[in-house]
């Protein structure tokens, strides 16, 4: 499911940066800014989903509660700054 949705949003993200050109100048700032975090959210993401591959049972559910906090902003920040940034073209 996650790598799938993953796949999905990394789409997203480099049709918001290969948008970037249509942006207005006086928000284009703003508009880089958003995707480098948007894209610090994402690995940080991966990050976590790769140790909840790793871990052993013992310490699944903690790092299952990080994963899917970290997928949740992930998701929600991206769906924010496509529907901000989509306006202000």
């Amino acid at each position: 499911m996650f790598e799938a949705n993953l796949a999905k949003y990394n789409a997203k993200l480099a049709v918001m940066k290969a948008g970037v050109a249509e942006v207005k100048a006086d928000i284009k700032l703003e508009y880089l800014s958003h995707m480098d975090s948007l894209e610090k959210k994402r690995d940080a993401f991966f990050e976590k989903y790769e140790q909840l591959k790793e871990t052993s049972e013992l310490g699944w559910e903690d790092i299952k509660i990080g994963t899917e906090k970290s997928w949740n902003e992930l998701k929600d920040s991206i769906e924010k700054g496509i529907s901000r940034f989509s306006k202000l073209k």
